[in-house]
């Protein structure tokens, strides 16, 4: 009987009728395991006494719970043997899923309209950043702690969060993470995905503890300063205040976010390896080199800049640079001057920067540094060809080779990322009629996961005034961007479901 079985479940007819099952119950595990997070908002809305926040979120819990518990109990299945085809599939759902719950308690409050709620969500989620709220803190606290909060979440990634907590996923595990977590190569500090699932968000979890405490040693309240660390950890970008970080009026808190950005921005690889007694591998990791020295070189332009076209004095004009370089380079967003009265030349240097992004294995978005590293590399050498046409060379990266597959992965990957932020250019321009440097500074800004741009979308403005069309669109780049394109748009080709 058992061959019989296992001989009908091999047929592609059982296979089309497992998949679907499959998928549901990894969504439905995915929103049970989410839905237990908005625990801690709700505690929050308790503590303040909102009564109609606590029903919003006690509502929204309670129905996630159960319904995500009604797929796993239901629908218990082989996981064993997900496919790549699943893997996409349940990731791209499953952010969609989890975007869609977030929004829930904004509407349920009455906070948001759900058009605007979904932005929101989504945009947290991400860790994008981009708002339509003009006035963060006249939020409800429970709410503002949710709207923060997602930012840390979607930071390191719910289907990380999910594997590292079902281990028994087995070998399906490694095609949920490797959809949510795209790249050159899937960062595994274990053997088993499961158990490097479980180090990241442990790694996660005391990089949070350790900034905590220093936002608490400057003087901010408990709550400001969990928000704050939500915003800088996750790279997301939402604060607290319309008035951005600038609202602590601490060089103090500055200096330290400074530092944590960088610090979330670089791979969490490198981090265990200090934590492991190896920061060897930190100090000869080439793309973590490249990052730091772009950043220390750009705030020194920007610096110059600043001091030279602006009349800023240097001491004020390298902190503001410094801040500023690390906020966009990182992709968090967070602001504390209004950039837009800089001289061009230095928002130029922004704009640039919030293509480049953060190192590869970090919670940063953008392009990563490890692919402009390679990029460079390779056009370097073709200059070289012109001249050695006979030459045979072949980019290095930490002192190996690098195969051909891999440069054409990085090619592929920079001519699509360019494609898909001019095709959004283009569509918001369209759609919202705004002029071609909002445009392009909107999509860079959703698809790289940076929030902020220039003209009518730069640090403090919000996103509120635009047509209900521009901000589907800007949602889609933003999932789009945060899962480095390919989970999403290989759901709109005919070969990905034949």
């Amino acid at each position: 009987m058992a061959t019989t079985l296992a001989s009908v479940a091999r047929r592609p007819s059982a296979g089309r009728l497992a998949a679907p099952r499959r998928v549901v119950f990894l969504l439905s595990a995915l929103l049970l395991v989410v839905s237990f997070t908005l625990a801690a908002p709700l505690a929050v809305s308790v503590a303040y006494g909102e009564t109609e926040v606590v029903g919003a979120f006690s509502t929204t819990l309670f129905a996630g719970v159960a319904l995500g518990a009604a797929g796993v109990f239901l629908l218990r299945c082989d996981l064993s043997s997900i496919s790549r085809r699943e893997g996409f599939v349940v990731v791209a759902l499953g952010w969609a899923m989890i975007c869609l719950l977030g929004a829930i308690p904004y509407v349920l409050s009455e906070s948001l309209g759900f058009l605007n709620a979904w932005f929101e969500s989504t945009s947290g989620f991400t860790t994008t950043g981009a708002s339509v709220i003009g006035r963060p803190e006249d939020l409800p606290r429970g709410i503002l702690f949710w709207r923060s909060m997602s930012q840390w979440l979607g930071g390191m990634g719910f289907v990380v969060l999910y594997v590292a907590l079902f281990p028994l996923l087995g070998v399906g595990a490694s095609r949920l993470y490797g959809a949510e977590v795209p790249g050159l190569e899937v960062v595994r500090l274990r053997p088993r995905i499961s158990s490097s699932a479980g180090v990241l968000w442990l790694l996660y979890l005391l990089i949070s503890a350790v900034l905590l405490v220093l936002l608490l040693l400057g003087d901010l309240d408990v709550f400001t300063a969990a928000c704050e660390m939500f915003a800088v950890l996750g790279t997301g970008g939402f604060t607290v205040s319309s008035q951005g970080i600038a609202a602590h009026g601490s060089p103090y808190v500055e200096w330290v976010l400074i530092l944590f950005m960088w610090i979330c921005a670089t791979s969490f690889s490198l981090h265990w390896a200090v934590l492991t007694r190896k920061p060897g591998k930190l100090l000869r990791n080439s793309e973590w080199r490249f990052f730091t020295a772009t950043l220390v070189v750009l705030s020194l332009l920007v610096a110059f800049i600043l001091w030279s076209s602006n009349g800023t004095p240097l001491g004020r004009a390298l902190h503001d640079a410094l801040f500023m370089v690390v906020s966009t380079g990182t992709t968090t967003g967070v602001a504390i001057v209004d950039y837009e009265v800089w001289a061009p030349a230095a928002q130029f240097v922004l704009f640039i920067l919030m293509f480049m992004g953060g190192c590869a294995g970090s919670t940063a978005g953008g392009i990563k540094v490890v692919r402009i590293q390679l990029f460079l590399k390779q056009a370097l050498m073709s200059t070289l060809h012109t001249l050695h046409p006979g030459a045979v060379t072949a980019p290095h990266l930490a002192d190996r080779p690098v195969s051909p597959q891999t440069m054409r992965s990085v090619s592929s990957f920079l001519g699509l990322f360019m494609l898909v932020f001019l095709a959004g250019t283009v569509a918001i321009s369209v759609i919202t009629g705004m002029d071609i440097l909002s445009s392009m500074s909107a999509s860079i800004g959703m698809l790289g996961s940076n929030g902020a741009g220039l003209e009518a979308v730069g640090p403090f403005d919000t996103y509120a005034a635009m047509p209900g069309a521009g901000k589907l669109l800007l949602t889609f780049l933003m999932v789009t961007g945060r899962l480095e394109l390919y989970t999403v748009l290989i759901l709109f080709t005919a070969s990905f479901w034949r």
